[in-house]
């Protein structure tokens, strides 16, 4: 069963480390609000296996000013695809 996994918060919130720690092989981070930050700091993505699809919404990381920092790993995604997303998982667990 594959889950899409959304991070809110920031680094300080440690909700990555807890999502990390129960993520599958099929499963997918998507990084919004405040939990874009993460796309723009290496050391908060190289705890996440390889294989791990990981997705920043476009619009929260302009807001921020991050799109243009963030790490290659990250593909950026519109609220259009957000919604895809959360429809090609079997589940969407949100962190908050």
């Amino acid at each position: 069963m594959s889950i899409l996994h959304t991070i809110s918060k920031s680094q300080d919130s440690k909700l990555l480390q807890n999502c990390l720690s129960v993520i599958g092989e099929d499963d997918a981070i998507l990084f919004i609000e405040d939990g874009t930050y993460h796309c723009s700091v290496a050391s908060s993505l190289s705890s996440i296996a390889n294989g791990i699809k990981l997705y920043g919404l476009r619009e929260d990381m302009i807001a921020r000013a991050i799109l243009a920092h963030s790490d290659d790993r990250v593909d950026t995604v519109d609220s259009a695809r957000f919604v895809q997303l959360c429809c090609d998982y079997d589940k969407v667990v949100s962190w908050f």
